[in-house]
């Protein structure tokens, strides 16, 4: 198993792993913004972004691209932590 890490000019670490073996994809967006960053009267905003995310494009609604992930085999998940919101 070898991990690449690669840190881009905008700031964010990219890590990738290419396993022959397995013939599928996946992809996390990890934000070191949880619970424990947030400030007196932003309670609950680190949870309130990770929502917006599901929330569809101009093109398509948060059902269809659910419904289009899941007629692939594929998830779509999100959590919030007291660290990260991934």
């Amino acid at each position: 198993m070898s991990i690449n890490i690669e840190k881009l000019d905008n700031g964010i670490t990219l890590l990738t792993e290419d396993i022959k073996s397995i013939n599928t994809a996946s992809l996390g967006f990890f934000v070191k913004a949880g619970v424990k960053n947030e400030l007196p009267g932003e309670e609950g905003i680190s949870h309130f972004i990770e929502h917006l995310l599901f929330k569809g494009t101009t093109n398509r609604t948060a059902k269809e691209i659910s419904e289009e992930i899941d007629n692939q085999g594929g998830m779509i998940n999100a959590y919030t932590s007291v660290e990260k919101t991934a």
